[in-house]
């Protein structure tokens, strides 16, 4: 390192947040691989029936059966043949019909058999609660979670999956794809319980399972998208079309789990209402919440929404007759730590801006660059774990803004395009990594990319730059320049007899004149720092920026300050 020139030594820095994310990431496979099929088991002889060994007999053999109509066969009905006769195997099944009822509820959709084999682990057999706090489905981190519990549930053969809801709302977006892609697969029999409240967001995941159960005092409602972040609201024509995307999402999966599909609609649009027969079941002009009793309410010989009220979950599970130990699935490991970082996501941005700037200032692999490294590393490596990373297009982004703004720096110095061009790599892969390009539901469309998709981002972003400038400036004013915090405090760092403007330095600067020379000892940004035959002082260069070794002309000397210009 000490071969290669201290103004390139910030290169060498750059590696390190794309090595980090993917050691990151080769650890975190084997934890957090989706869960495959196992190989097909090898092919047993079945035991011998009265129909296989028939089927299995020479044709010579077997008794002389009458021939099948010629048009009975071109209708596709089974040939004539003694009463006793069973029915050939070749000849598929009738899918029963689903009925639907006058409220525009499906029956309850049965859970899907599974084809493979159950995998070994901790739900095989069991019945496992996902618990829904407050601040659960806020976090893109913490649907990733749910789903993979769902899709180990499946294919660990699990009793049961119960969602513990007590949520005032969060993504909606990711609710939609939870609720219609994981639970519409899940392999097991499902139930909510409105532990207190299940709004918004909690109100359809409820509503995509099998059976809801409500506590004695709770509520569930008010699926109505409101805007991207607090404080922001959707237009008319934007509320319109994202009302009508929803309720086509939720009423399907609802529908598909026995729940009315009219529910569904007045708990996202106010100005539909609900109505079932004659009776006024919610009126137009308000959005639907139902309390306990008036989930529970039976219109035409059936519950409006939930099963029943219960105390607790073991009364749910005793309703329902669910059997197995009771699990509680909670992050564990790599897991958790995506969590946790994709929620303070802005703490870790502000330490590794503030420790790339301090890293930038004093050039070298130094403590500033190890922090930053940490930072920045765990940032992406959080992400990646969250869901939000695809691969690694956003680290490469992320390295060419930091490679284009060193460039600007030490290399070509006054050249604001590359600086430019770094500043939007950078923010733009920050932002990116935290938000997506674009908003993507289930059926495969995309919405159009609108500013409220990136505001919790770009919020995140502007707290980390703001708090990374003033970490530099109480830096700059309050540390001590020596002891264990001097490698803290921005300070030249070339050597010789370096002297402030203030004090000593004035007395010195006095002896400069117009038309003396020196050496530039610090890049000029405007100010730097000028060897004057063996004395170093500050000074202020006069049109472009100058790099390091230039020759300058003293322009003019004021008081204190000296101006130069390039020889």
């Amino acid at each position: 390192m000490n071969a290669l020139p201290r103004r390139f030594r910030p290169l060498l820095f750059l590696w390190f947040p794309a090595l980090a994310s993917a050691a990151f990431s080769l650890m975190l496979r084997a934890q957090t691989q989706e869960p495959t099929s196992p190989p097909p088991a090898p092919a047993t002889t079945a035991p011998a029936t009265s129909e296989t060994t028939a089927a299995a007999a020479p044709k010579a053999a077997e008794p002389a059966k009458p021939e099948a109509k010629p048009e009975a066969a071109a209708a596709g009905k089974p040939a004539d043949a003694p009463a006793s006769a069973p029915t050939p195997t070749s000849t598929p099944a009738a899918a029963p019909k689903k009925e639907v009822t006058t409220s525009g509820a499906l029956p309850p959709a049965t859970a899907p058999k599974p084809t493979s084999l159950p995998e070994d682990g901790p739900y095989k057999g069991k019945i496992v609660i996902i618990p829904v706090g407050k601040e659960d489905l806020i976090n893109p981190a913490r649907f990733e979670f749910m789903s993979r519990t769902l899709k180990r549930a499946t294919a660990q053969r699990a009793e049961a999956v119960v969602f513990n809801l007590d949520t005032p709302g969060g993504l909606a977006w990711d609710t939609a794809t939870l609720i219609m892609e994981d639970l519409q697969k899940l392999g097991c029999p499902s139930a909510a319980f409105v532990n207190t409240r299940a709004i918004s967001a909690g109100a359809l995941i409820a509503l995509g399972t099998d059976a809801i159960y409500m506590s004695p005092r709770s509520a569930i409602g008010a699926a109505t998208p409101v805007g991207g972040a607090p404080g922001m609201q959707l237009d008319e024509a934007e509320r319109a079309k994202t009302n009508s995307a929803f309720m086509a999402m939720a009423r399907a999966a609802a529908v598909a789990k026995g729940h009315h599909g009219g529910v569904v609609d007045a708990m996202i649009d106010k100005d539909v209402g609900f109505k079932l027969g004659d009776v006024q079941v919610w009126p137009k002009g308000t959005i639907m919440t139902l309390d306990q009793n008036q989930a529970t309410a039976i219109y035409e010989g059936k519950p409006l929404l939930a099963k029943g009220i219960v105390n607790d979950l073991n009364e749910l599970i005793t309703k329902e007759g669910f059997k197995g130990e009771v699990v509680t699935a909670e992050p564990k490991g790599f897991e958790l730590v995506a969590i946790l970082i994709t929620q303070y996501a802005a703490i870790l941005l502000l330490i590794g801006l503030a420790a790339g700037y301090l890293e930038m200032q004093s050039p070298g692999m130094g403590i500033p660059a190890v922090i930053a490294t940490i930072a920045f590393g765990l940032f992406f490596f959080g992400h990646y774990v969250a869901g939000s990373l695809v691969g690694y297009e956003t680290v490469v982004i992320f390295v060419i803004g930091v490679a284009l703004i060193i460039v600007e720096l030490f290399v070509f110095p006054g050249h604001i395009l590359p600086g430019l061009l770094g500043l939007a790599c950078l923010f733009g892969a920050l932002i990116y990594t935290m938000a997506g390009w674009d908003i993507t539901v289930p059926d495969g469309k995309t919405f159009p990319v609108k500013f409220t998709d990136y505001t919790a981002a770009i919020w995140n972003l502007a707290i980390a730059f703001g708090g990374a400038i003033a970490i530099i400036l109480l830096l700059m004013r309050f540390f001590p320049t020596s002891g264990p915090f001097a490698w803290l405090v921005l300070k030249s760092t070339v050597g010789g007899d370096q002297v402030a403007i203030e004090g000593q330095g004035q007395a010195k600067a006095s002896a400069i004149s117009p038309g003396m020379t020196g050496t530039t000892r610090s890049a000029m940004r405007p100010y730097g720092h000028v060897d004057f035959s063996g004395t170093q002082l500050e000074a202020m260069v006069v049109g472009d920026y100058l790099p390091f070794g230039t020759e300058v002309r003293v322009r003019e000397v004021q008081g204190g300050k000296i101006v130069v210009e390039k020889v």
